[in-house]
């Protein structure tokens, strides 16, 4: 199970730097989100039922942003470095740091994922409450 796609990369990243990433290693960016997704389903599988059935918007982004990282990895090595405040990868290499440690703190069980979300049945009537017991013991006419 795929926790992202290419819409959500295209997010953190311009379409011309996946376009690059693509032109330098074809199918690099589904490569890489089968293969995050799978890391992320590895580290959750200790505490969580996987697959899940449905993903959360949490470890969507954590997901997005680790894949987003390693596509940038791949077509520069600028990304690793802080050593210069116009690097423009910055961002996203703080991005990067926050979500593999909040990551490392849901596989530790210091940070849990929602609960997937219900889905309402309209069928169904609005709850009432019945009270129901027994026959008084004592009424107005004693015994």
């Amino acid at each position: 199970m795929e926790y992202c796609t290419r819409d959500h990369i295209t997010d953190l990243l311009l379409e011309d730097y996946v376009t690059v990433a693509e032109q330098k290693n074809p199918g690099i960016v589904e490569r890489t989100i089968a293969a995050v997704s799978g890391e992320v389903t590895a580290m959750l599988a200790w505490r969580y039922v996987t697959p899940l059935p449905a993903v959360p918007d949490l470890l969507r982004y954590i997901t997005s942003v680790i894949a987003a990282y390693r596509i940038v990895q791949a077509i520069t090595s600028l990304v690793d470095t802080e050593g210069s405040t116009n690097n423009e990868w910055l961002p996203l290499q703080q991005q990067w740091k926050r979500v593999t440690a909040q990551l490392d703190d849901i596989a530790a069980g210091r940070l849990r994922l929602p609960p997937p979300a219900q889905e309402l049945n309209t069928d169904r009537e609005e709850a009432s409450v019945a009270v129901v017991t027994r026959p008084p013991l004592f009424d107005r006419r004693g015994f």
